[in-house]
């Protein structure tokens, strides 16, 4: 009579157990890309709401006033002031801050004609001292109508 000779089921055990575990590392994997992919979302998501906000209070000056860089100044105080331009620095928080320290960069160029009063709006991200990434640009337009006092004088 010939001896059944059966095999240890420990081959088929390991195998199997190599399978899960490649699984769940890849499973893992996928789930720390996705958390990092949320925390990115979350960070330019941030930076969009705080864009919108800084982009509407340009506006909302522009249009009450004459569009001049002191009229900017009078009212968002702690910028940085050229010609025709202004310049506003913030840290990680978008807390205002001083140029060394800052994270991002508002610029905003202010123009005014007879018939139109403007200011275009530039955002960057200041990667390090010589590096700057755009974010956003905008140009914020308000027709100037003149009052019939005006008119007759």
């Amino acid at each position: 009579m010939k001896k059944i000779t059966t095999h240890s089921k420990s081959g088929l055990f390991l195998m199997e157990m190599i399978f899960v575990l490649l699984f769940l590392g890849l499973t893992c994997g996928v789930c720390v890309r996705l958390f990092a992919a949320s925390y990115m979302a979350r960070v330019h998501a941030r930076e969009d709401s705080h864009i919108q906000e800084l982009i509407t209070s340009a506006g909302e000056i522009l249009e009450g006033t004459d569009g001049t860089v002191q009229n900017f100044l009078a009212l968002m105080p702690d910028g940085v002031a050229d010609q025709d331009s202004i310049c506003y620095y913030f840290d990680r928080h978008w807390q205002n801050t001083s140029e060394e320290s800052a994270v991002y960069k508002m610029r905003l160029v202010c123009s005014a004609s007879d018939k139109v009063k403007e200011v275009q709006v530039t955002f960057e991200k200041l990667q390090n001292a010589n590096e700057e990434t755009s974010l956003y640009t905008q140009t914020v337009r308000f027709p100037v109508f003149s009052t019939k006092e005006e008119a007759d004088s």
